[in-house]
């Protein structure tokens, strides 16, 4: 197997899933628009760390149903992708992506970096302010005793902002460490997505968590 690959074949990805696998990551590769429509039947059931999605042979439609189910199930996304079809990520929620020619090495550093966060947050304590109610465990969000359905990276932001009340984040440093250095979009994502997030747990006019910090960032209100 040479180190740059334009596509995994079948030894590859199934290599990928083993080396992952070792490190108590459950991973599934998406290669065929069949693979998508099994991972769409069976994803309410799944028990996965993260899907990795190779877009050469994958429907657009397709690609952006998979990208909804995982982030409503709580676990982030990879895909591979050429340059030429960078577009096809402009308005998706994919957490990361790869281009290619694939590097190996690269590929499993990044999945193992997608997945860190959700594997050190498995023995956090819940987070409580107010009617709002975060379980790092097990990714669920309630307000008022009622769930709320979060994207993957609504739900990266929120857990970061209300684990540290008060510090102050500017949206280079969010943009940074929600979607890392190499993401091509800019600092208007941030905003994008706080607005979302807002929209989802601050339900009455006088509930606030989040604070706008003008000219700089967000921070999560202490005292509530």
């Amino acid at each position: 197997m040479t180190s740059l690959q334009y596509s995994l074949d079948n030894s590859t990805a199934n290599k990928v899933t083993a080396i992952l696998s070792q490190e108590n990551i459950k991973s599934l590769i998406i290669q065929t628009n069949d693979d998508a429509a099994k991972f769409l039947a069976e994803s309410t059931s799944a028990e996965l760390d993260i899907i990795i999605i190779d877009v050469a042979s994958i429907s657009y439609d397709a690609f952006q149903k998979m990208i909804i189910s995982s982030n409503n199930h709580g676990f982030p996304s990879l895909a591979i992708v050429s340059p030429e079809s960078l577009l096809m990520l402009k308005d998706s929620e994919i957490s990361d992506f790869i281009t290619t020619p694939i590097k190996f090495s690269e590929l499993i550093t990044r999945c193992q970096r997608l997945t860190k966060n959700q594997i050190n947050t498995s023995d956090e304590k819940i987070i409580r302010f107010g009617d709002l109610f975060i379980n790092p465990s097990n990714y669920e969000v309630k307000m008022k005793g009622e769930r709320v359905n979060l994207r993957f990276k609504e739900y990266e932001l929120l857990l970061l902002l209300a684990s540290n009340p008060g510090r102050v984040y500017d949206r280079a440093s969010l943009l940074n460490q929600i979607w890392g250095y190499d993401y091509f979009g800019g600092t208007r994502t941030v905003d994008v997505h706080i607005r979302r997030l807002r929209s989802k747990i601050e339900i009455l006019p006088e509930t606030e968590y989040i604070e706008t910090i003008w000219n700089v960032g967000y921070r999560f209100v202490e005292n509530k």
